[in-house]
């Protein structure tokens, strides 16, 4: 593996209004998002969709944090009814099978 290769993120995080509402948000931001060069690969729900599951593909961390800490993202994924400040990094992916 290389090192210079940017990981995936694997994410948590606790929403409330339901997976459609979270997903009506993330396509929202999606654009933005694209321009910093982050972009969702796979979202899932756990069955009561009060927890998702995201794997983020990133260019940058720094700038995914960057992004993420926007005034502007963070009060689209809060009027989503994501909980922004308990959103987890489980662990970045550098390595895949499909």
């Amino acid at each position: 593996m290389e090192k210079d290769i940017m990981p995936k993120g694997l994410f948590s995080g606790n929403i409330s209004k339901g997976f459609t509402k979270w997903a009506k948000m993330s396509d929202a931001i999606a654009k933005d998002a694209k321009y910093v060069g982050v972009k969702v690969d796979l979202v899932g729900s756990n069955p009561t969709e009060t927890k998702i599951f995201i794997i983020l593909n990133m260019k940058d961390i720094d700038q995914m944090k960057t992004f993420g800490e926007r005034e502007d993202i963070t009060k689209a994924r809060e009027d989503g009814e994501v909980d922004v400040y308990n959103t987890t990094l489980i662990s970045f992916i550098y390595e895949e099978y499909t």
